[in-house]
């Protein structure tokens, strides 16, 4: 049966979705795909996933896990046996080509032989993470500094950013007078409380930096900040968390909290303590991120085009948004540490999105579970960015 181009004018890839270049090895697959499968091929490679063999395998997130992209795409069909062996296993392909000469951090430069003058993309794409790392530290002063917000999520999400307001951070970047993390004592249900609504309240100001959320529908930048916010708080607690050990995550106050069993606290959150200090906190300082790699790790797990309640027409944008972050965060890896670990500390990075999504699901649950019960007050803010707004 013939193809059939007219109905569908633009195919995609089956292995990532990306936009197919053609027919690869069986089947339509973009040139990354396509060269990724050959190279495994002729260097007979094996790869080892870290998840059970259970990760996505999208075109924002593609390099993260070699052995699941490889069986993606044995799965829909690439044959083996279509290789050309006489061809360059990693001969050049147009996507390829498209990437600017890699310097090190370290000034030693590292030349390959597809050395052409930077791409307007990829600079307009490295220039938003210099800015996502820039925001990063404004939102760590507004996190800490004494200001304070009554507002509602509506007005909050509707009004202009705060840490874009040079005269607001000037005025109020001045730190709590609560916060003292030389002298820690054991977090309260009073903490938890407060460093959540901190952490919500930082979020909501920090998205309306990121062009493609400004551009949404209203629902749609609801919907996101409602899917993010379980997990959100989690991410600032592990990474602004000083280090007083592998156990425990210390908030700018002092405050606390480790392995200790809590049996008054709700059900379900010791396992959230614990997830927190396995999954993430050991994770995330063995690879030793920097402000940079945390900033635009944050962004792609947030930029979520698959997240509850976003439209149809939202989830492009959200997907090139997501995607060139993801680009910029690849180029600055090999930038920082050359290609070979970038390779490493980009897939294990990206692939603790797999964990954060899974944490969401379970800590949802939870927080619906107490609110059922009235084990947790929540706020009336709290309650809005959690469970949705029903009235307005």
């Amino acid at each position: 049966m013939s193809h059939q181009s007219g109905s569908q004018p633009e195919e995609v890839c089956l292995v990532c979705q990306d936009i197919s270049t053609g027919y690869h090895y069986g089947v339509p697959s973009c040139n990354g795909c396509k060269t990724f499968f050959r190279r495994t091929i002729m260097k007979n490679q094996t790869f080892v996933c870290q998840l059970e063999g259970k990760c996505p395998v999208d075109k924002s997130i593609r390099c993260a896990c070699r052995h699941c992209r490889f069986e993606k795409c044995l799965q829909v069909g690439m044959d083996r046996s279509a290789i050309q062996q006489n061809r360059d296993p990693i001969g050049y392909t147009k996507r390829t080509r498209r990437y600017p000469p890699i310097r090190r951090a370290d000034g030693n430069d590292e030349f390959s032989s597809n050395e052409i003058s930077v791409n307007p993309i990829d600079q307009k794409e490295d220039n938003f993470l210099v800015t996502l790392a820039l925001t990063e530290q404004k939102c760590n002063v507004l996190r800490i500094c004494e200001f304070t917000t009554s507002r509602t999520l509506i007005e909050a999400v509707s009004s202009p950013c705060l840490l874009t307001d040079e005269l607001f951070m000037s005025q109020y970047s001045v730190p709590s007078r609560r916060n003292n993390a030389s002298i820690l004592r054991f977090a309260t249900q009073a903490d938890y409380h407060y460093w959540h609504e901190r952490d919500w309240f930082v979020m909501i100001e920090w998205a309306k930096t990121i062009p493609v959320f400004q551009q949404l529908p209203f629902p749609d930048k609801l919907a996101l900040l409602r899917h993010s916010a379980i997990t959100y708080p989690s991410l600032m607690h592990v990474f602004f968390s000083p280090d007083h050990g592998p156990d425990t995550i210390v908030f700018p106050d002092g405050a606390y909290f480790d392995r200790t069993p809590e049996p008054n606290r709700p059900l379900g959150f010791n396992k959230k303590k614990y997830q927190m200090l396995d999954q993430l906190l050991k994770p995330l300082r063995a690879l030793e991120i920097d402000l940079t790699e945390f900033s635009a790790f944050k962004a792609i797990f947030f930029l979520n085009p698959d997240a509850d309640d976003v439209d149809t027409s939202s989830k492009k944008p959200l997907s090139d948004g997501r995607s060139g972050i993801t680009n910029a965060l690849y180029r600055y890896m090999v930038k920082k540490g050359g290609s070979e670990e970038a390779g490493d500390r980009f897939g294990r990075l990206l692939l603790l999105g797999t964990v954060l999504a899974t944490m969401a699901v379970e800590m949802k649950e939870a927080v619906l579970v107490a609110d059922f019960f009235d084990q947790i007050q929540f706020s009336t803010f709290a309650k809005q960015l959690l469970f949705g707004i029903k009235q307005e």
